[in-house]
């Protein structure tokens, strides 16, 4: 997820709060990045280009693929500096061992089940010796996934890119240098917001709220939770965190 400063932008349009927490999961990924030494990134299922800027910020060398050309022409604007390519995962016009961390940030999923395998054979490819993949997937539990489930279930999408992941570990040799849980708790200034974030990541989620808006509305104040004497709704999405070395050969 993006950084304190990287979501003001969604925050104006969206009219979600700003609270540290939404920045939990970058901070994981920067931890990691400067264990590991990493300069170069590939940032794969980039999106909007969330992550691509953040990283940018801090000076690393970053190239972001994604196969939405609408979304890669709002990821040029956020993060000047980066490079991006129009792709789907498993196929990516970029040189092998070229990276010192591939990077799913919740994009596994999006990519289509028969194409995971592609797409995680891809980002090992282009991993340098003692390079490390990161794959930080939502699962499917917690209330933000509750809260969203009637607009976009996730649960069979979820579960096949975790599936998918495991079956890669069990055939590569590679070293697992984390396998943890972190949850990523999110605030949102009204059910409006929470839907137009929703709907900012896959519009034709656009949908499915327009099928019952009502019984959507009723779900989020189901599951969101108000802190006493704050005007601001929580959901909190648990995600794994599985990052692996590729070992020299």
């Amino acid at each position: 997820m993006p950084s304190r400063k990287m979501l003001d932008a969604t925050r104006q349009a969206t009219g979600q709060t700003a609270r540290p927490e939404t920045s939990v999961v970058t901070a994981k990924i920067l931890e990691i990045l400067a264990t590991e030494d990493v300069r170069r990134v590939m940032d794969i299922g980039c999106g909007r280009g969330d992550l691509a800027a953040a990283l940018v910020r801090r000076g690393y060398s970053v190239t972001g693929v994604d196969p939405l050309q609408s979304a890669l022409d709002i990821a040029r604007g956020r993060a000047p500096g980066a490079e991006f390519l129009h792709a789907g995962a498993e196929a990516i016009p970029a040189r092998p061992d070229s990276f010192g961390a591939t990077v799913f940030l919740n994009s596994l999923h999006h990519v289509p089940a028969d194409l995971m395998p592609a797409g995680l054979e891809e980002a090992w490819r282009l991993l340098r010796p003692r390079g490390v993949l990161l794959v930080i997937e939502p699962l499917a539990r917690g209330s933000f996934f509750e809260a969203m489930r009637r607009v976009d279930d996730e649960t069979e999408v979820r579960a096949q890119a975790l599936a998918a992941l495991e079956r890669f570990v069990e055939s590569h040799g590679c070293e697992t240098v984390e396998d943890s849980e972190l949850d990523r708790v999110s605030h949102f200034g009204s059910v409006e917001a929470f839907l137009t974030y929703l709907c900012a990541a896959d519009p034709a989620r656009q949908a499915a709220i327009d099928a019952d808006p009502e019984a959507v509305k009723e779900d989020f104040l189901r599951y969101a939770e108000t802190p006493e004497g704050e005007e601001t709704w929580i959901l909190t999405q648990p995600h794994m965190v599985r990052v692996l070395r590729k070992l020299p050969d």
